[in-house]
């Protein structure tokens, strides 16, 4: 396996007993994907794609839906999956990182040994040949070049009824259980037999010496395809039972170019040795050595397995009644276990605020938490929705008729508000305290009325809307702990529904207290479905991006009822908040012509072009009072987007961006009147100087609702470092009341952020929000600091580890230098060293010289010109024997002139610690 291609081989595992071929055309116009699914469910244990028609891009497309629905049956490990023919698809597709496993070639197709040097040594290679002609093949193939041969037709075949044992003669002539095991015998490969196939011959092929069947019509022309494999794969099992079949000869022939490099960095497959790099130079050696090591330790930094160990998700059982039912609320809490002060006693476990949710299977979803608290309420009611559209989905849903991952776990019809604005909004206005409140409350350790009076001033948000009911409730607002977003989503070029998804619960797991999914390339809408399914967190979007999608990105023809459809259609499946470009106004749009980066928000730019080519104010922002209506009927929020922020420092805080400010303070009042939520999204690039004003600009004009910022970044220098030139922003804006900081990662400007830069991501912003709330002096903020140094003087290293926001890569430094376990109760760390160690210095002056009490009399003393014992004892200061003063003491004036003496020979030496030697 090589960098490129990360799954194993299947050359000594595949299993040829149920041989599914399948095509677009053998389908009976529905979905490929589905005709295999459903191959899958019946028991294939095999895969071929067969697509004449096709060219390499439509293969590689179907390849990759494919090895999902394989995926999605979980048995990438055991079912092989093959494409006929085209070898050069299959080099491609697993250079994508598709697993296809191999290909399958026929006689007339490129050579077996070109494919083999072509695909190397870790692909399957299958054969299909004229009956006739096979032992001749057979004897001219070097062992290793081939896997397996297709042999046929046992009938004449629908999909190929010219075929015949002798070749396309038209003959008629088929195969019998004689010839089967005549071929059977004369070769070392495994034999496939087919053509014409169907469950009545299972008994007699079972019988014979043949590794399998392979099928085309008999399951993918069936009206049940999942019921005509199994009656196949139980035919044929009722004769051979679970017996497998052998495996051709492994002999290493080929080694493909990418594996030279992955040999040389010591990652090359079994039976690659040969070319691992051998230095002869010392210093390459031990260069490559350190290599080795620092990616040691890079891959233990990048996992959570200590984390996992350390913090521990628990919950607190609270009850709570209202008016409208009685309930036992279980809040979550992290809880990170201390180890004793030696000599001193116990330390209690550190509580801290939990977002990572409850575990659970991602095909099931999260339990619906907040279901029965939406329903007791009386004022929503359940309706049909919307109707789904594979153009929600995109062009290539559209294309293969399905999603590439459908989803197929818990589901709820859609709610409505029936009557009244069902926001939490509207109910803290009326004076209602609800079970999300109270939740809320205990999480953030404050009173209830707090969160009820914030609320109804919309001086905080609580972002849960009722088709969300797996969402832990959780508020936005600066009378509470900062809170931090993280972004993710597909694009075009890459991603899928499965990494998106172990994105989500990656940046949970590690403090993100909101996620916006900003897919804007394939399955938007299913991708969608499996972040909200699965999320405990708040689902943000900006449903412009899939509304542009709808319209193949040709912003043009984009309309208010269009948008209105894809908010509905996102309101239903349970986003709980979303970005509204609506203070993007056609009068402020040539505000931009001269920024150096001009409109770098992506939904404002789609805006800015839609206005200048229709002539017309701004859908959105003609439309808000019904977008208002909208989000009433659902609570969801607005996050008012900054469309015009700026991209860098020269544009920052311009006629543009004070503008478009100005007008969202406007918008913020109309969506209170009709009791929605509201925060306010802001800046982007500006000077580390501006970021206070900016953020008592955002208070005055939108009267304190919740401000949302990403970063800002504070300068524009440091590709593949914004995470630190954004967090240093982030810091100072939440300082001064930023209730929310959406993260940066490394990759900001550079492209999409994998799992990797979501955590940096993450943890650079969990420390900006602790800073902020450090600053803002927040309740209890600064107890994980006094833990942490706690543990840091008493050198109680793990629970450092533990305590830190990344135990993981905390360990993996200390390791480093110092791995063996003895270490992580060393009274010094690779730093200094065991003589150096401030803090066992500082140890060893308290136990030598006692407590502050202590010390304080020491100095008293000494000052005082008496000379304690101990010090006495040493010889450490003496007087000579003609002095006037006893023995043993210094009057108190010689001492003060001693020190202003020594003084003034420092300043004459320049005021310098260390002289040169005389």
């Amino acid at each position: 396996m090589n960098n490129e291609y990360p799954y194993a081989s299947m050359r000594d595992s595949f299993d040829l007993s149920a041989y599914f071929v399948v095509g677009p055309e053998d389908c009976k116009g529905r979905p490929l994907t589905d005709v295999v699914d459903q191959a899958l469910r019946g028991g294939a244990t095999f895969i071929q794609l067969r697509a004449k028609k096709a060219d390499a891009s439509e293969l590689t497309a179907m390849a990759q839906d494919i090895a999902q629905i394989i995926e999605d049956n979980n048995k990438s490990d055991s079912v092989a999956f093959v494409i006929d023919d085209r070898a050069d698809v299959v080099w491609q597709a697993r250079r994508k990182g598709i697993k296809v496993d191999g290909v399958h070639i026929g006689q007339t197709d490129m050579e077996p040994r070109e494919a083999r040097a072509l695909l190397g040594d870790e692909a399957i290679v299958g054969l299909s040949a004229e009956t006739e002609s096979l032992v001749k093949l057979i004897n001219e193939l070097p062992d290793g070049c081939i896997d397996y041969i297709g042999a046929g037709p046992l009938h004449v075949s629908k999909t190929k009824p010219e075929a015949s044992v002798g070749g396309n003669d038209g003959s008629g002539k088929t195969l019998d259980d004689k010839q089967i095991n005549t071929i059977c015998a004369a070769c070392d490969f495994p034999v496939v037999v087919g053509g014409g196939v169907t469950a009545a011959d299972m008994a007699m092929l079972a019988g014979t010496k043949a590794a399998g069947w392979f099928a085309v019509s008999a399951i993918a022309g069936a009206d049940d395809p999942e019921a005509a494999t199994r009656a196949m794969v139980e035919g044929w099992k009722a004769v051979r039972g679970e017996k497998r079949h052998g495996y051709a000869k492994r002999i290493v022939t080929h080694t493909p170019a990418a594996d030279t490099q992955a040999a040389q960095e010591g990652t090359a497959p079994a039976g690659a040795e040969a070319t691992e790099k051998k230095f002869t130079n010392a210093k390459e050696a031990k260069a490559a050595q350190k290599l080795a090591k620092q990616q040691r330790v890079d891959i233990a930094a990048r996992g959570s397995k200590q984390r996992d160990k350390a913090h521990i998700r628990k919950t607190k059982p609270v009850h709570f009644e209202n008016q409208f039912g009685s309930y036992d609320l279980e809040v979550p809490y992290t809880e990170i276990k201390l180890s004793d002060t030696p000599g001193v006693g116990p330390n209690p476990p550190f509580i801290d605020y939990n977002t990572e949710g409850p575990k659970c299977d991602p095909k099931e979803g999260l339990k619906p938490l907040r279901l029965d608290w939406i329903k007791d309420r009386g004022d929503v009611e359940e309706y049909e929705g919307r109707r789904r559209n594979l153009e929600d989905d995109g062009k290539r849903a559209i294309k293969r008729g399905r999603a590439t991952k459908e989803w197929r776990g818990r589901t709820h019809q859609p709610m409505r508000a029936k009557d009244h604005p069902v926001t939490q909004m509207w109910y803290a206005r009326h004076g209602i305290i609800t079970p999300e409140m109270k939740y809320v409350a205990e999480r953030e350790n404050c009173n209830v009325e707090l969160v009820r009076s914030e609320l109804a001033a919309g001086r905080a948000v609580m972002p849960c809307n009722i088709n969300h009911p797996e969402a832990e409730p959780m508020i936005i607002g600066s009378a509470f702990l900062t809170k931090l977003n993280a972004n993710m989503g597909n694009s075009a070029v890459t991603s899928s529904i499965d990494e998106e998804v172990e994105k989500l619960t990656w940046a949970t797991k590690w403090g993100a207290d909101t996620v916006m999914d900003l897919s804007t390339g394939n399955d938007i809408h299913t991708t969608r479905e499996w972040i909200l399914r699965n999320s405990p967190v708040p689902i943000g979007t900006v449903p412009m991006y899939q509304a542009l999608e709808k319209v193949e990105d040709d912003a043009s023809k984009l309309s208010w009822e269009l948008f209105r459809d894809t908010v509905i259609e996102q309101c239903e499946q349970g986003v709980d908040y979303m970005t509204i470009h609506a203070g993007v106004l056609l009068r402020f749009v040539p505000l931009t012509a001269n920024r150096v980066t001009g409109i770098v928000s992506r939904g404002g730019s789609i805006m800015a072009e839609w206005c200048l080519q229709h002539h017309q104010e701004s859908f959105l922002y003609t439309h808000f009072d019904e977008l208002c209506d909208i989000f009433a009927k659902y609570d969801v929020a607005f996050s008012l987007g900054d469309g015009l922020r700026p991209g860098s420092l020269a544009d920052a805080n311009d006629a543009a961006q004070i503008a478009e400010l100005m007008t969202l303070g406007e918008l913020t009042q109309r969506a209170w009147d009709k009791d929605v939520q509201v925060m306010i999204e802001g800046p982007g690039h500006i000077p580390f100087d501006t970021v206070r004003m900016n953020i008592e600009m955002e208070k005055a004009i939108c009267k304190n609702a919740p401000f949302y910022t990403l970063g800002p970044l504070t300068t524009d220098t440091a590709p593949g470092y914004d995470h630190i030139t954004s967090a240093i922003g982030a810091t100072e804006i939440g300082r001064y009341g930023t209730a929310m900081l959406c993260y940066v990662t490394p990759k900001e400007h550079l492209g999409l952020p994998n799992k990797d830069d979501v955590k940096q991501g993450v943890i650079a912003y969990k420390i900006a929000c602790h800073a902020a709330d450090i600053a803002k002096h927040h309740p209890h903020a600064q107890d994980r600091d006094l833990a942490i140094s706690k543990a840091r003087f008493e050198f109680r290293w793990l629970d450092q580890f533990n305590l830190s926001y990344d135990p993981d890569t905390a360990i993996a430094f200390h390791d480093d230098t110092l791995p063996a376990e003895p270490a992580k109760m060393a009274h010094f760390c690779s730093m200094c060293g065991p003589k150096f160690c401030s803090m066992a210095i500082s140890q060893n002056i308290r136990k030598q010289f006692g407590g502050a009490a202590a010390q304080e009399k020491l100095v008293q003393d000494t000052l005082a010109g008496k000379i304690p014992s101990a010090q006495k004892a040493r010889g450490a200061l003496t007087t000579p024997a003609a002095s006037a003063t006893p023995a043993g003491t210094a009057s108190a004036e010689d001492i003060q002139a001693g020190m202003a003496e020594m003084s003034r020979k420092f300043q004459e030496g320049g005021s310098k610690l260390y002289q040169p030697a005389q």
